[in-house]
């Protein structure tokens, strides 16, 4: 589970993005830039989720905002039909991914869960161990996964994961995967429950290894 910022400065679709955010993670909703920024030390949001439209690009004054305070937090532009011409720009200031409002609830979903493991990729972070795996049996859970597994790369391969700590401790079991093709990419191949549940068991297309796969051999 993440913390999750939603920006967006009306009441009734920061309220919808919320709650879809909040899912599967702790979502909190401010009305604009300024909010957020001061959010960054109270909430310490994991990702943020922001709002852009031709006449209110929030998320563009975002991203440049968090440049300008070195904060290297993954955000999702969330954009009305007339904020689509946006993206290019919002790609360039180094947003995580852009999707059209309304969001549907596994398009979020895998949107935030990519964000999230690309940003543990870049700094060698293993996330936490989420609600869900805490609260299952993960036998039952591992079982599941593997049979609900769309990924070539993944069949078979989700694992109960507990690692060695040294003075006789063990790191508590959660969900695992070792992925033989996102190692074959120079990607850490190590994935986790969210991601695990989200694009690999979800939409496999979403996964930069699956994706640079097929660039160069199904060309």
């Amino acid at each position: 589970m993440a913390r999750i910022l939603v920006l967006h400065p009306e009441d009734g679709p920061r309220a919808f993005l919320e709650a879809r955010a909040g899912r599967h993670h702790d979502a909190l909703g401010v009305r604009d830039v300024a909010a957020a920024i001061k959010s960054l030390t109270k909430f310490r949001p994991e990702l943020i989720i922001a709002h852009a439209s031709a006449k209110r690009p929030e998320a563009l004054d975002l991203l440049k905002q968090l440049k300008r305070e070195g904060a290297d937090i993954p955000v999702i532009v969330v954009a009305e039909t007339s904020g689509l011409p946006l993206q290019p720009s919002a790609m360039k200031l180094g947003a995580a991914d852009f999707v059209e409002y309304p969001v549907e609830q596994e398009t979020l979903d895998k949107a935030i869960s990519n964000a999230l493991q690309k940003d543990k990729d870049a700094h060698g972070r293993i996330p936490p161990i989420s609600g869900e795996e805490a609260a299952a049996n993960l036998s039952d859970l591992e079982t599941s996964l593997n049979k609900r597994m769309q990924c070539f790369a993944g069949k078979n391969q989700v694992f109960i994961q507990s690692l060695v700590l040294g003075g006789g401790r063990t790191s508590k079991p959660r969900i695992a995967l070792k992925c033989a093709l996102r190692k074959k990419f120079e990607l850490p191949p190590d994935v986790y429950y969210e991601f695990i549940r989200d694009v690999c068991c979800g939409d496999p297309s979403a996964c930069s290894a699956y994706q640079q796969f097929h660039q160069r051999y199904t060309a």
